[in-house]
C-alpha cells in the first residue's frame, strides 16, 4: 500500500476538512447505542412490548458487527478505505432513518442489524483511517482526539436522546440523517488512498499473521476485551444498581455521575501523545487497569457520594490511559496493507466486551451481590495492573533493551 501521510492537518484547509470528517463520523457512530438507549421506555409504551423485547434494538444493533467487522476490514484493504467508509455512514443513516416510516417491529429489527453492521464499519475504518494518514506523534494525539470525541458523544447522547424521546420515540431516530450527510461531504473530500492487499481468504489470514508481531497484537485485543468488559459491565450496568440500591438517587442523578468518566477520559486521551514520550503503550495500559480497578474498589467500600464522584472520575483516567494507547499501539504495530482487517478485528472484540459485559456481571452480582462484585472486579483489575507493569519492567526486547515509549510513538 502507498500511505498518503498527512504532515500538518491544522495548516491545510483541506487536510483538516478530512481530520473534521473522521472525527464526525466516529460522533455520529456513538448515537448507535447511546442515542436510543434512553428512548427504550418510551419505545416500549408505544409498541406495547417488554422491556426485554425492546432491549432487543440494542442487541440487533451490537451482535451483528461481532461476526462481520473483520470482512468489512478485509473489504477496505482491498478496495480503499472511502469506498467502504462512505456507503456505511449512508447505509447507517437511511436505516436509522426509515425506522420512522416502519409499522412492524420485527422490520424495525431488521433495520437495526443492517444500522449495526455499518456502524462497526464507521467506528473501525475512522480509527483505521487515522493510522493510515498519520504517524508518530500526530497519530497518536488525533487517536486520542478521536476516543475523546468518542466519550463526548457517549456522555452527551443518552440525555439528548432522553430529551427527545420526551417529544415522540421516533424523533431519536431521526437524528441518524446526520450520517447522510457527513456521508455527502465525505465522499468530496475524503483522500482516496492505493491499496497493496493482493490476497484474500486464507492467504489474507496468513499473510497479515506473518506480518505483525503477532502476541503483541493479541495481548492488545485483549486489553480491549478487558476494558470494554469493565466499561459496560461494571461503570454502565453495575454502578447504576448501586446509586439506586445504597443512595436512592433518581434516574438523572444517576445519569449525571454516570457521565463523570467521560470527562477525565476526555481530558486524559487528548494528551496520549504526550503521556507516550515518558511511558510505552503496555505500560500505560497497564496503568490504566490499575487506575479503573482503584476506582472501582473505592465505589464499593465508600459509603459516601462525594468520595463515589472522586471515585468515577478514577475510571475516565484508567479508560484514558488504555483505550486510545491501545489503538496508537495497534496501528504502529500493523502494516499498512493488513490495517483495515487488524483493526476490525479489534471492533469486534471491542463489541464482544460490550454485548457480554453486562450478562457477565450482572450474573455475579446476582451470587454476590452488586459491592462485592465491583470489589472483586476492582482487585483483580488492580492486580492485573501491577502484574503487567511487574512483568514489562523485566522483559527486553531482542537486542537487551527495556521497551521504549519511542518505539510506537515514531512508526
Amino acid at each position: 500500500m502507498t500511505t498518503t501521510h498527512i504532515t500538518n492537518p491544522l495548516a491545510d484547509i483541506q487536510q483538516s476538512k478530512t481530520v473534521l470528517i473522521i472525527f464526525a463520523s466516529t460522533l455520529v457512530s456513538v448515537m448507535g447505542v447511546s442515542l436510543i438507549s434512553p428512548a427504550l421506555p418510551t419505545i416500549q409504551a408505544a409498541w406495547d412490548i417488554s422491556a426485554s423485547q425492546a432491549s432487543l434494538l440494542i442487541s440487533a444493533f451490537t451482535l451483528p458487527g461481532v461476526v462481520l467487522t473483520p470482512f468489512v476490514g478485509l473489504v477496505s484493504d482491498r478496495i480503499g478505505r472511502k469506498q467502504v467508509l462512505v456507503p456505511s455512514l449512508f447505509l447507517f443513516g437511511v436505516s436509522g432513518v426509515l425506522i420512522v416510516f416502519v409499522d412492524e417491529f420485527v422490520t424495525i429489527l431488521g433495520l437495526r442489524v443492517m444500522q449495526g453492521i455499518a456502524g462497526s464499519a464507521i467506528m473501525s475504518l475512522t480509527v483505521t483511517l487515522l493510522g493510515d494518514l498519520f504517524s508518530g506523534d500526530r497519530r497518536s494525539r488525533l487517536i486520542g482526539l478521536n476516543a475523546a470525541i468518542l466519550a463526548v458523544g457517549a456522555a452527551g447522547f443518552p440525555p439528548l436522546g432522553g430529551v427527545l424521546a420526551l417529544l415522540s420515540w421516533t424523533v431519536p431516530f431521526v437524528c441518524f440523517a446526520l450520517s447522510i450527510v457527513i456521508a455527502v461531504i465525505g465522499s468530496a473530500i475524503l483522500p482516496e488512498i492505493e491499496h497493496g492487499a493482493d490476497s484474500s481468504g486464507l492467504s489474507y489470514v496468513i499473510n497479515a499473521v506473518r506480518a505483525v508481531p503477532t502476541w503483541r497484537v493479541l495481548g492488545l485485543y485483549v486489553s480491549f476485551f478487558g476494558i470494554f468488559v469493565i466499561l459496560y459491565g461494571a461503570q454502565l450496568t453495575i454502578v447504576p444498581f448501586i446509586l439506586d440500591d445504597l443512595y436512592g438517587l433518581s434516574s438523572g442523578m444517576i445519569g449525571l455521575l454516570l457521565g463523570l468518566p467521560a470527562v477525565t477520559m476526555g481530558l486524559t486521551s487528548s494528551q496520549s501523545s504526550r503521556l507516550l514520550h515518558h511511558l510505552s503503550p503496555p505500560r500505560l495500559i497497564a496503568l490504566g487497569f490499575v487506575t479503573y480497578g482503584v476506582g472501582m474498589t473505592v465505589v464499593s467500600l465508600t459509603h459516601s457520594l462525594v468520595v463515589l464522584a472522586g471515585a468515577l472520575f478514577l475510571f475516565g483516567i484508567g479508560q484514558g490511559f488504555s483505550e486510545p494507547i491501545t489503538d496508537t499501539a495497534l496501528n504502529a504495530l500493523t502494516p499498512d496493507s493488513f490495517r483495515g482487517g487488524i483493526m476490525s478485528i479489534r471492533t469486534s472484540v471491542l463489541q464482544f466486551g460490550t454485548t457480554i459485559g453486562p450478562p457477565m456481571f450482572v450474573g455475579m452480582a446476582s451470587f454476590v451481590g452488586n459491592t462485592t462484585t465491583l470489589l472483586i472486579t476492582g482487585i483483580a483489575a488492580v492486580i492485573l495492573g501491577v502484574s503487567g507493569i511487574g512483568m514489562l519492567t523485566l522483559c527486553k526486547d531482542r537486542d537487551g533493551h527495556s521497551l521504549r515509549a519511542d518505539e510506537y510513538r515514531h512508526r
